[in-house]
């Protein structure tokens, strides 16, 4: 058996569908310890919006293995030429700087997991930061979720990255402001 969580946007299929429902198990965690579930389970996931110069990419981790498995790409780091790191943060929103803004993932069954956001500026690596506090410098949280696993099909968890801290920008101007890169998994329909 496989649980599926799936995401709908603006009423477009996209932001959140669950195809197989199944109770959430105390096994399941969706936290910044561990991702893991207690069944074979599809997320889907949806990029929302990014903020500031960096061009990210999104994606999991297996953690047995160390396999990284990017889900979502921005190919260019705003809709429009960055502004710069000391002006306003430049935009990037689904189908613009985010051309693929969907992916799905089958995460299997009791295999630890994390994502992980791996940034870049001018074509120069930026840093990679993790959704597990411990595996980031000084145990630093870089992702804040909005939910849990119990909320994949109901509504969905956002998961809100900060990359402040990447090469660019010295400890006195991080602003830990959690809107760098923003993804919506899982979502709020059922499907029979």
């Amino acid at each position: 058996m496989r649980t599926i969580f799936k995401t709908v946007l603006g009423g477009v299929m996209g932001a959140a569908a669950i195809a197989l429902a199944t109770p959430a198990y105390a096994q399941d965690q969706f936290d910044n310890t561990v991702i893991q579930f207690d069944v074979d389970t599809i997320v889907e996931f949806e990029f929302v919006e990014s903020r500031g110069v960096y061009q990210s990419t999104f994606g999991v981790i297996n953690l047995n293995t160390g396999d990284r498995i990017p889900l979502i790409r921005e190919v260019r780091s705003s809709d429009s030429a960055p502004i710069g790191l000391s002006q306003s943060d430049d935009t990037g929103t689904p189908g613009n700087s985010v051309p693929q803004p969907l992916a799905e993932f089958e995460f299997e069954a009791n295999t630890p997991y994390a994502f992980y956001l791996e940034s870049s500026y001018n074509g120069q690596p930026a840093g990679i930061f993790y959704s597990i506090d411990a595996r980031n410098p000084n145990n630093s949280r870089r992702l804040r979720l909005d939910g849990d696993a119990s909320d994949l099909g109901a509504g969905g968890v956002v998961m809100r990255w900060d990359d402040t801290g990447s090469l660019l920008v010295p400890p006195p101007s991080q602003d830990r402001d959690y809107n760098d890169f923003t993804v919506r998994a899982g979502g709020h329909v059922a499907c029979p």
